[in-house]
């Protein structure tokens, strides 16, 4: 569960913001269309591919 604050290495920097599953969503939002990121490593694809699949991206 990401909102216990025991994320791991992959979230410490950010770790401290999650309260829901669904921040990470929007993290990753954030990263796409405001900051222009065009690929994300995760350790658990779904993530990436629930992402790509919601916002209609190939």
């Amino acid at each position: 569960i990401l909102a216990d604050g025991r994320n791991g290495f992959f979230f410490q920097t950010f770790d401290p913001a999650i309260r829901t599953e669904g921040d990470v969503f929007e993290v990753i939002d954030v990263l796409a269309r405001e900051v222009g990121v065009i690929g994300i490593f995760s350790d658990w694809p779904a993530t990436t591919t629930f992402y790509a699949n919601c916002m209609g991206l190939r």
